[in-house]
């Protein structure tokens, strides 16, 4: 927490007139552009179940009590005219394919946020992005090759997406607001889960596979023209904010010292940072989770249960439907926890991290076990996919917290590493699944679970909420040293 809060509480005075805070203007497009990212990046991970047929033989596989061809008989006639055989292998290299990209430009993104601004950065690689994704029907008739560069592309301009939102959230979150604004922004990564699978589902089973991704390239263009033109970077440069607003955010975050776009970033403090490198492992747990369940789950439901598109669509959304509400119910509660001074930051951030880190692997382990039970086995994927909604309290706010000038930075630096786990997983997954054995899917959920409890232990010891030495640059105090304590 900013020094200046400890000893005062600043408050915002009433604007005058009907006024929208921009701040939440801000927040809402952000939750949009994840939103937008999402159906961009992820449609491909329904549709690819009709796209494709497996070249896998039929074995038949069991596990425990269940008895079943991983290859079920497909009931939806759409399906019977898959326009591609691809082995499992093959599939996963596609939907992975995306962060092999992705991972090489998180900070770039976030230096060039903080050198040109969120406005151009995000809404140029929204705008792209959305190109790229009329193309891939063109592209994946042509070759798997070229879909798989072309996965790889999109991953790369779409890498800069939430780097950019750190860096916005550090001109524009005063700290008692911080759990909720970060939150709204992550709220679109759950949309773009259980709004896009579900409605994706209905698209490729009315209109063929094709169409998800005209339909969801053509929204894209719509909210990047959107974002550039009501969207500024700091409040100071933005030409409608109230000066009640404005002058709320800037003191709350910097006290009388605003900080600029060119600022020195300290490589070297960051890189010895414990509590910067907690917050990361927490957040690399959290991505092998979400990835593992985002891009596995439909295939799981699929390929094991054997249910129709509509169905996978709607049940592989089902956890990130959980998640945006306990996402938007958990930060508003950790809002009012720290408004009331009820607790402190840290205490919040912790509880917000281990907790759902904690109940997801747990969950997991049980479903490696159910032997096949289609509704406690959707009821487990629900309870560990909804729960990492509360993260969003935890490790997601923590960047900014240790850092509010460099917190796109470090989250870039964050979101590059978790981002390498956006390919290995489904790659992992994958080689473990290649016996064609429901079995199989144990290692999947053990090794994923393991991850998970990793995370837990390494924040719940190391986090810290104090803005770091390294932060703060000239204003560093004497007695305001880096200070690393297990607090709960």
């Amino acid at each position: 927490m900013p020094a200046h809060l400890k000893s005062k509480r600043i408050l915002e005075e009433e604007s005058p007139g009907c006024y929208i805070k921009a701040r939440y203007v801000l927040a809402l497009m952000t939750a949009l552009g994840t939103l937008n990212a999402y159906s961009l990046r992820n449609g491909i991970n329904i549709a690819i179940v009709n796209m494709t047929v497996s070249r896998s033989p039929n074995n038949l596989t069991t596990t425990g009590g269940c008895t079943r061809q991983i290859n079920v008989t497909r009931t939806d006639d759409k399906l019977k005219d898959a326009d591609f055989e691809w082995s499992i292998t093959e599939q996963t290299l596609v939907m992975g394919s995306f962060y092999y990209g992705y991972c090489v430009t998180n900070f770039p993104g976030a230096w060039m946020a903080k050198r040109y601004g969120i406005r151009i950065v995000l809404g140029v690689s929204s705008l792209l992005c959305a190109l790229l994704t009329l193309l891939v029907p063109l592209v994946a008739k042509s070759s798997l090759a070229l879909l798989v560069a072309l996965r790889i592309t999109l991953g790369a301009f779409q890498g800069v997406t939430f780097p950019t939102a750190w860096v916005a959230w550090g001109y524009w979150a005063p700290p008692l607001e911080r759990s909720r604004l970060v939150s709204i922004t992550l709220s679109g990564l759950s949309m773009g889960y259980f709004v896009v699978y579900p409605v994706v589902g209905g698209i490729v089973s009315s209109f063929g596979w094709e169409a998800s991704f005209y339909i969801t390239g053509a929204i894209g263009i719509v909210f990047a023209v959107v974002w550039l033109s009501i969207i500024h970077d700091t409040p100071a440069e933005h030409p409608r904010i109230s000066r009640q607003e404005k002058d709320y955010i800037e003191q709350s975050i910097h006290g009388d010292k605003i900080p600029t776009k060119k600022e020195a970033i300290p490589w070297l403090e960051m890189a010895k940072s414990v509590p910067a490198w907690a917050t990361i492992a927490s957040h690399l747990a959290d991505n092998y989770l979400t990835f593992t369940l985002g891009i596995m789950a439909p295939t799981y439901i699929a390929r094991v249960y054997g249910l129709d598109i509509k169905s996978v669509g709607f049940l592989a959304a089902l956890p990130f439907l959980i998640r945006l509400v306990l996402n938007l119910v958990g930060s508003s509660i950790a809002d009012m926890i720290l408004t009331k001074r009820l607790t402190r930051i840290v205490t919040v951030r912790k509880l917000a991290s281990v907790l759902p880190l904690t109940t997801s692997s747990i969950s997991l382990v049980i479903l490696a076990y159910l032997n096949c039970n289609i509704w406690p086995a959707v009821a487990l994927i629900s309870v560990s996919g909804g729960i990492l909604g509360l993260t969003t309290s935890g490790h997601a706010c923590s960047f900014v917290d240790i850092s509010p000038s460099f917190g796109g930075i470090t989250y870039s630096i964050s979101n590059t590493l978790a981002s390498v786990i956006g390919f290995i997983a489904p790659q992992v997954a994958g080689a473990f699944l290649s016996d064609n054995l429901v079995s199989s899917w144990k290692k999947v959920f053990w090794l994923a679970a393991a991850i998970g409890a990793f995370g837990a232990v390494i924040f719940l010891f190391f986090a810290s909420d104090r803005t770091q030495s390294w932060a703060k640059g000239e204003e560093t105090k004497e007695g305001e040293t880096q200070e690393i304590k297990v607090l709960i």
